[in-house]
């Protein structure tokens, strides 16, 4: 009796120290001199960061995009059910963009959305953002089109922008033929693909069309030309995206500095933030792409265009993706859903009048 209520304090004692110990180190992952991460998300990114270390010298093109691959999609679940899907390619006067369509059940006339992926210019394909496509497609009863543009080295700035401002004028022309609405397009994407959504929102605005209802912009990169923000300084080496590596992957979007200050390279940069589609932009409190992105937003109000803009705390760059380890990755897909429908809304009766 008495070795069996020693052996009880031992493994009592044990079991405290075990648990204090583990308290400790989930402190340590999770607490930062900025905020706290979300519990699970910060030791997973953590895990993450271990398992597929977040430095790329001396790798191929090829090794850099099976890395990022891997990083994208290690924390998605499996896609939703999506009847109605179709993978066609789109003709442009160089080239054929594929794209992948997702049609809502009993769609007639419905809204578009043509979503840009995010990868850093250089990685990225439709299907790691498959899931990402059907959630937003159903939850907002939108056609949405997800393009797969051609990326860089071989194809560097601005290959990959044609392609979705191609893809944009296509969709305006033949809306009917997918049943969709040619006066209600959003432009919509996340990181690289937010900067491209942004871009060509620009370059429509400023070529007399095809007409924009809205962007929105996830956690985008706006400014590639200096990587100087408080939050590129705070965040630019932890978790999964850094500054060193963000300035290679630009290097091989656009080799020459000076060239990254063009207002289609840097959107922020851009010297007319008039009449530019409303925008909804989504940032994410630890991503060195937050304060940039935050600021594209504050440009816009200032020029009087009608901006919503959320901070998602707790989470990093790319948790869009992560619905594995966060429930914010679907409240933000919720937000975004919420915010296009009532855009949709608010153009229906125009749109029928046509």
């Amino acid at each position: 009796m008495m070795k069996k209520k020693r052996g009880f304090k031992i493994f009592s004692v044990l079991a405290v120290i075990v648990i204090v110990y583990s308290s400790i180190m989930i402190h340590n992952l999770n607490t930062t001199s900025y905020g706290k991460v979300d519990t699970l998300f910060g030791i997973m990114s953590k895990i993450q960061v271990f398992i597929y270390p977040v430095t790329f010298k001396n790798k191929t093109i090829s090794e850099i995009r099976i890395a990022l691959h891997k990083v994208s999609t290690i924390y998605s679940s499996n896609p939703i059910v999506f009847s109605n899907i179709k993978n066609i390619n789109i003709k442009t006067t160089t080239s054929q963009v594929p794209v992948r369509i997702y049609t809502p059940n009993n769609s007639i006339n419905s809204p578009i959305i043509i979503y840009s992926h995010g990868g850093s210019w250089i990685s990225g394909t439709i299907d790691e953002y498959d899931n990402v496509c059907r959630k937003i497609s159903k939850k907002s009863n939108a056609i949405v089109v997800s393009i797969n543009y051609c990326l860089a080295p071989e194809n560097p700035f601005p290959a990959g922008l044609n392609d979705v401002y191609s893809v944009l004028q296509w969709i305006s022309k033949n809306a009917k033929s997918i049943n969709g609405d040619s006066n209600r397009i959003c432009v919509a994407g996340d990181s690289a693909g937010a900067n491209l959504s942004a871009v060509v929102s620009q370059i429509a605005r400023d070529k007399g069309g095809p007409h924009i209802i809205s962007q929105v912009l996830i956690y985008p990169s706006t400014n590639i030309y200096e990587l100087n923000t408080k939050s590129w300084a705070y965040f630019g080496m932890d978790y999964n995206l850094t500054r060193e590596n963000t300035n290679k992957f630009i290097s091989l979007y656009i080799p020459k500095l000076e060239d990254r200050k063009n207002e289609n390279a840097s959107p922020l940069l851009t010297k007319n933030f008039k009449n530019l589609p409303n925008a909804l932009i989504i940032t994410a409190q630890f991503d060195p792409l937050r304060d940039e992105g935050e600021s594209y937003g504050n440009k816009l109000k200032e020029a009087g265009v009608d901006v919503r803009s959320t901070r998602y705390n707790g989470v990093t760059h790319g948790f869009i993706s992560m619905d594995r380890i966060t429930k914010k990755s679907d409240l933000a897909i919720n937000e975004i859903s919420t915010y296009l429908r009532g855009q949709f809304n608010k153009n229906k009766t125009s749109s029928l009048k046509q």
